[in-house]
């Protein structure tokens, strides 16, 4: 776990989130295997609802149809064997119903074997379902999950010992006798039914009725598996070859698509350095070849930086130690910002960024201490991630010389602060709300807000004005925040400042010296690279630029740019909803982008003193200047106007932005490769892939967050009250479009937390098929495809996990099928007809944009 500045970091991506880029019967479980099928005749699918409970019946007939391509045996009967059609559809026999109808499984490989969920025990399951399920489990497409079941814990060498089915030779598709009955054999079911109700004991997801959109998803599992049928799965069907034969790297994380690329970049920006390294030519002082060389062999000098350990901190760590009050703390903290840099401050780092309420002018952003964790984990005396945590700040604040009872007691009273926070935050929908979140300080003001801190002493030391407007993320959480600085705390906050000094600059010191497992997983070579990437990326930038970005490429994706923009006013102009006064400020936006493709229009150049080893520097050195220089810049830039132009990701980035509070799309040189963009592709290919990407950064200025920004880039309502609330609703309908369906077998995606980009994504097509729509004899074929490949994409089945969890973007397979699923040009390219997995019915299609 990453927990080194995790703080900073994450409350950086929240706010930059907000301007740089959803009652029945009782069933009978058992599943009422025992009993005979009541009728023979088809029972129709309900379409009128997909919140609906569906009878067996209904669902034999889904799965049957569903299954046509795959299992040309699939027959009703068969699938319902056991069965009463006209019950209730419970979630196991779902999914032994979809076993049936599927048949065998193929043996996963590639993608398939990287996603598929840990096997499952199924102890507690009935007998007469085991051998559907196993096919399943072994299959990839069930997860424990799915019917409130346990992982198969075993040893590789006693694999299948205790299973289930050991202990029968029938291991047949239908299961052990499927014909018995409860009356017949009452015994065999005792373990794990209720004799009175039919029901499996203490399982309530086994119980669980179905509706017709549970069985779509389960349905989308076998189509991934199978990934031959693209009118099924479009995505698994295009990319079938490269996803079967994807593997993950060693570190277990993503391959394939933007990883690949990404990976490729920094080949080629590791060659870029190791040309400069090894070069022999004496590069003249202060040249972006001198600074790289110096910079990436200070990294490499591991012996004099183990040497050193924290000694280059020490007169920072005892500053702070030696306070006897908030004022010499501060004292202490303003001496380590102005020699050190922003990372120098534990207490209130902070960014500048543009102000939402008017975006002419910058604010400082305060990045105080909030929680990483809810309200149960901290409770949670065995919860591993806080004993990791905990762990991670002892270890810091002994290696700035506490005993480890001290620390152990220090880190204590860290942990309760944060703990007593989670009761004070806002909620999600406040926090997206920017009228919400207008709140502004000084550091006068804060003063009466904390009085025993007295911030503005820092503030000024450190070079701010005493009106310098300053913002936080949580008005609510903060003023809470603020109620902890009194005297009796001052031993807790002289902690907080100097574990954040071992937290920000260990790194920079000797190995392991930051108390971060993470960080010692990296080759020196590998630091030495990040190292040159991070501190000293215009520099590299420009080299980058000079070599693998042609002009004539910046040229065609500036005209593409203009081509999306002219077609999202063109769909903004026919909108049928939208009243005219909305439309004239929404195409004032448009008219107000600012687009910045592949470098800077001034390079931002480190002005720190890099020194080579041998001239007296060190990567803490080197690290220190490069930062108090970012720092100085960011205070200097308050005074100054906002620069719409300015270009704030490194121009060898392999991604795409949209700032919201200044009305820009940022597309740097890294992401304008293939398979984002190819100069030998067709128009119509590049336009699925870098055009799509385009228009889905315009649309961001018009997601549910980017509405609430004016031409300016500014935080106002310009909408009608009556355009907003059918925006509002169409928002819904995205979201719920999106809720619950899968990156992999018991993976959901949340609707609302993927909302801006599942809006953004839509209309990154929308645009996109205007576009051909001008067009004679458009190779619609070219830009679906070309869509759908750049999206591949292969993680393990925990690292998907945890990207449902904190990514803002749906899953790659979503962001291909369920987009696509809105267009009826899609349809009829490929002739997707009603009964087909990736049909959509008209009402149920998201058109926003």
């Amino acid at each position: 776990m990453k927990m080194k500045r995790i703080k900073t970091i994450t409350a950086i991506v929240l706010l930059l989130s907000l301007t740089l880029t959803a009652c029945t019967r009782p069933a009978a479980s058992e599943s009422t295997a025992p009993e005979e099928s009541s009728s023979s005749g088809a029972a129709s699918i309900p379409s009128d609802t997909e919140g609906e409970s569906m009878t067996l019946g209904q669902l034999a007939d889904y799965f049957v149809q569903a299954a046509d391509d795959y299992n040309p045996n699939a027959d009703r009967a068969a699938v319902l064997e056991g069965f009463d059609e006209t019950e209730q559809a419970t979630r196991l026999q779902m999914f032994v119903m979809a076993g049936r109808a599927f048949g065998d499984l193929p043996a996963p490989t590639g993608n398939g074997k990287n996603t598929a969920p840990p096997s499952v025990d199924l102890t507690d399951t009935p007998e007469w379902a085991w051998s559907v399920l196993r096919n399943l489990s072994n299959g990839g497409v069930l997860a424990a999950s799915d019917l409130g079941l346990s992982e198969l814990e075993e040893d590789p060498e006693t694999m299948g010992q205790d299973d289930p089915l050991s202990d029968t030779d029938d291991t047949s598709l239908w299961g052990p006798d499927v014909s018995y009955s409860m009356e017949e054999d009452p015994d065999g079911i005792s373990d794990t039914q209720d004799s009175s109700s039919g029901e499996i004991s203490g399982n309530d997801k086994m119980n669980a009725h179905v509706t017709q959109k549970d069985a779509e998803i389960i349905a989308q599992r076998f189509f991934q598996a199978f990934g031959t049928n693209l009118k099924d799965n479009f995505y698994a069907a295009v990319n079938k070859g490269e996803l079967d034969a994807l593997e993950l790297p060693s570190d277990g994380s993503t391959a394939g698509g933007s990883s690949a690329v990404a990976a490729n970049t920094d080949r080629q920006l590791h060659e870029l350095i190791l040309e400069i390294v090894n070069s022999g030519e004496d590069y003249p002082q202060g040249s972006p070849e001198q600074k790289i060389r110096d910079l990436y062999k200070s990294v490499l000098a591991l012996d004099a930086r183990n040497e050193e350990g924290v000694e280059p901190l020490r007169k920072y760590l005892e500053a702070a130690d030696a306070a006897q009050n908030f004022s010499e703390l501060n004292a202490a903290i303003a001496l380590a910002v102005n020699e050190l840099g922003n990372l120098g401050n534990g207490l209130f780092p902070m960014v500048s960024v543009t102000d939402t309420q008017d975006s002419s002018r910058k604010v400082m952003q305060l990045m105080t201490l909030s929680p990483l964790f809810s309200a149960g984990d901290y409770d949670d005396p065995d919860n591993e991630m806080i004993q990791e945590y905990r762990e991670i700040i002892i270890f810091q604040l002994t290696a700035a010389g506490e005993s480890r009872e001290e620390a152990e007691r220090l880190t204590d009273g860290i942990l309760r602060i944060e703990r007593a926070l989670t009761e004070h935050a806002s909620s999600s929908e406040e926090l997206n709300s920017l009228q919400s979140q207008t709140d502004r300080y000084t550091p006068e003001s804060l003063d009466e807000l904390m009085p025993q801190a007295k911030p503005s002493e820092l503030f000024t030391a450190i070079g701010l004005k005493s009106d310098a407007p300053m913002q936080v993320f949580d008005n609510k959480q903060f003023a809470a925040y603020a109620e902890w600085f009194t005297e009796e705390n001052l031993e807790i906050f002289k902690a907080m400042q100097k574990s954040a000094l071992i937290s920000g600059f260990g790194q920079f010191l000797g190995e392991g010296q930051d108390g971060n497992s993470d960080s010692q997983s990296s080759t020196p070579e590998e630091m030495a690279n990040e190292a040159v990437q991070s501190f000293l990326s215009e520099e590299l930038g420009q080299l980058y630029v000079e070599r693998y970005f042609p002009a004539e490429s910046k040229a065609e994706v500036e005209k593409m740019v203009q081509k999306m923009i002219d077609a999202f006013k063109t769909r903004i102009s026919r909108l049928d909803w939208m009243e005219e006064s909305t439309k004239q400020e929404a195409l004032r936006k448009l008219d107000n982008i600012t687009v910045l493709i592949g470098y800077p229009d001034q390079w931002d150049l480190n002005n720190a003193e890099i020194r080579g080893v041998s001239e007296g520097g060190s990567y803490f050195l080197n690290a220190a200047a490069s930062e108090t220089d970012k720092w100085k810049k960011m205070v200097k830039g308050l005074d100054e106007p906002v620069d719409s132009r300015r270009f704030p990701m490194a121009a060898f980035t392999v991604n795409a932005a949209a700032n919201r509070n200044t009305n820009t799309l940022i597309f740097p040189a890294g992401i304008l490769q293939a398979p984002f963009y190819d100069k030998n592709a067709s128009f119509e290919a590049n336009l699925g892939a870098i055009g799509s990407t385009i228009a889905h950064e315009i649309t961001h200025i018009f997601d549910d967050e980017g509405a609430q920004f004016d031409a300016t880039g500014t935080a106002r309502n310009w909408w009608t009250d009556s355009d907003f609330a059918h925006f509002q609703e169409l928002c819904k309908k995205a979201e719920e479009f999106f809720d619950g369906y899968e990156a992999a077998p018991g993976i959901p995606t949340d609707g609302k937390e993927t909302l801006s980009e599942n809006i953004s994504d839509i209309g990154g097509i929308a645009c996109g098929l205007e576009v051909l729509s001008t067009m004679e004899n458009p190779d619609y074929d070219a830009f679906f495809r070309s869509f759908a490949r750049q999206w591949l994409r292969t993680g393990s089945y925990e690292t998907l996990a945890s990207l449902a969890q904190s990514d803002q973007h749906a899953p790659n397979i979503l962001r291909v099928n369920r987009v696509l699923s809105n267009f009826q040009e899609f349809f009829d390219t490929y002739g997707i007809k009603p009964g087909d997995g990736m049909y959509v019915a008209p009402e149920e299609r998201i058109v926003i944009w």
